[in-house]
């Protein structure tokens, strides 16, 4: 049983934004029970970088995925040739941000044990209750081999 005192905090930091601190308050019933104080800077990571992404995902909607590019075309003398010249588009620099947060939150979830593959490979460590094997018996599947 774990100490109290080395246990997560269930309620959020108060630097999060609303859309992070809600991520804690439903990530910390689910994992809250398995982590200690020590990982508490994966839950914030994941938080943080939930919130990032939808931010990001919030930008894109109102401003797209690029954006056109206009410059002013002077003379060398300082007149005005075409206030307006198309140049191209370039992507909205959220599109980055919410790239990069949905990779960051792929690794922290898989760390927090969020996926399935995760959860399943957490399901097959040995629990306290578990009889204790030795070194050797777990390198050597139980066989008694001497080297």
């Amino acid at each position: 049983m774990k100490n109290k005192d080395n246990q997560i905090s269930a309620n959020p930091p108060k630097y999060l934004k609303s859309t992070g601190r809600s991520m804690w308050s439903r990530l910390m019933p689910l994992i809250g029970d398995q982590l200690e104080e020590s990982d508490r800077a994966l839950v914030e990571s994941y938080c943080f970088n939930y919130q990032l992404l939808r931010e990001a995902y919030e930008n894109i909607k109102k401003n797209g995925i690029q954006y056109a590019l206009y410059k002013v075309v002077m003379t060398p003398r300082g007149d005005i040739i075409d206030p307006n010249h198309f140049e191209g588009y370039k992507s909205n620099p959220a599109c980055k941000v919410l790239s990069d947060a949905t990779a960051k939150l792929n690794m922290l979830g898989q760390q927090l044990g969020l996926s399935p593959q995760s959860r399943a490979e957490l399901a097959k460590l040995p629990k306290a209750s578990d009889k204790e094997q030795s070194m050797a018996d777990l390198l050597n599947g139980g066989d008694n081999v001497d080297f």
